[in-house]
């Protein structure tokens, strides 16, 4: 038997999980989508997709490989809403809930990143159950199931075309906007490596660390359990052992490739049923007060929430050790704890990443520094940290640590 997880108490021998979405994976999948739809008994009756994406994906030539795909079938693109942003934005789900109810469209397709099916899954949402997006934050609070969604993922990053959630910014308030519930869960899931190959450098290392962020706050969760554990970790055992090729190989290795959009959505299982805790909280507030790139922020802040945790989960972070590949070699948790921050500093270096949010620009004036402590406290996943928080001098000091001063 496996020795992997034998220090590692469950937080909660209870637990529900729900994992309803199809998946599909193979290269050239997409090509064979009209046809899986055909046999797939959740869309019956329905032949109107609106298609939610962004002018990258669209420049890229993905969302004219969707169209040829879908061209001569049963499927009609009622409409195409091609303008989501880097990061999904709270006024263009209005538009994109809009733009497919005009249209008569009764599904979706997401085909994109994070943000772009982040922000198709909360205009569905919207375009289902009206009155404000507001009115949906939080959890369970969604009444109507939305029409179905199928997600396209062109990122190995964020795991979302498996997930119950939707992060949009509302930048007025410089805050983003959480909403989970099931009844927007994506249907299906289409894993197609093709679609990742033209993923630059920079966002093949943001949007891995994404994952790799994702599956080691799921191992850490107040919320984990043996089957959240086992998928998380095989994750990080994946991402780690192929993200530096992925990086350099500018989307030559198919193979590669393939292993990481598993293992991203492989994360995305994991920490659905686990919720990351105080390395989303940050890292949430800090994209939503400066324009920092979401994996390179929860991906910064977990360095410096692994060893605010340290002390009550070394046993935890031992496991993501042996899963970065560190050898055990009969040492102390804590140790081996320490050793996975050190090889995560490693790997960051090695695709580019930097360890601090001044190094991507983020303010480090006082009111800047007060807004992410203050804000990050409220975000929904910190109730999930191992650790409570509240504000304490160890708390502003992590924050500090992420900021970098």
């Amino acid at each position: 038997m496996s020795q992997i997880f034998r220090n590692v108490p469950l937080h909660n021998m209870d637990f529900q999980w729900w994992n309803p979405t199809r998946i599909i994976f193979g290269n050239g999948k997409v090509r064979d989508l009209a046809d899986d739809l055909g046999l797939d008994w959740q869309f019956d009756g329905r032949s109107r997709a609106c298609v939610v994406t962004d002018q990258g994906v669209k420049g890229a030539g993905l969302l004219d490989y969707l169209l040829d795909a879908l061209k001569g079938s049963a499927i009609e693109v009622a409409a195409v809403f091609d303008r989501v942003l880097e990061e999904a934005d709270r006024e263009q789900v209005y538009e994109i809930a809009k733009v497919a109810a005009d249209a008569g469209a009764d599904f979706w397709i997401a085909l994109g990143g994070g943000s772009v099916m982040d922000a198709c899954k909360a205009a569905a949402v919207l375009e289902s159950n009206g009155g404000e997006l507001e009115d949906y934050v939080g959890l369970y609070l969604v009444p109507a199931e939305s029409k179905p969604i199928i997600c396209i993922p062109t990122t190995a990053g964020t795991g979302s075309e498996v997930t119950w959630g939707a992060v949009v910014m509302d930048r007025a308030q410089k805050k983003k906007l959480i909403i989970g519930d099931y009844k927007f869960i994506p249907k299906l899931a289409v894993l197609d490596p093709e679609l990742t190959k033209s993923l630059p450098r920079h966002l093949v290392a943001a949007t891995a660390l994404d994952a790799l962020t994702h599956s080691i706050g799921a191992l850490a969760s107040k919320d984990r359990q043996d089957l959240s554990n086992a998928i998380a970790f095989r994750a990080v055992e994946m991402i780690a052992d192929n993200i530096e090729q992925a990086w350099h190989t500018n989307g030559e290795n198919l193979d590669v490739r393939s292993k990481m959009l598993i293992a991203s959505c492989m994360s995305g299982i994991a920490f659905q049923t686990a919720l990351p805790g105080a390395d989303h909280g940050i890292g949430h507030t800090a994209g939503a007060l400066h324009h920092l790139h979401h994996g390179l922020a929860v991906a910064i802040a977990n360095l410096y929430v692994m060893e605010f945790n340290m002390k009550e989960v070394p046993h935890v972070y031992a496991t993501v050790a042996r899963a970065l590949g560190v050898k055990d070699d009969g040492l102390p948790d804590e140790v081996l704890g320490m050793k996975a921050i050190e090889r995560l500093r490693d790997l960051y270096a090695r695709v580019g990443v930097k360890y601090s949010y001044k190094d991507y620009g983020f303010p480090t004036d006082e009111s800047t520094v007060e807004a992410l402590i203050e804000q990050s406290m409220d975000d929904a996943c910190m109730a999930f940290n191992p650790v409570g928080i509240s504000r304490t001098p160890a708390f502003e000091t992590l924050v500090r640590r992420c900021i970098g001063i």
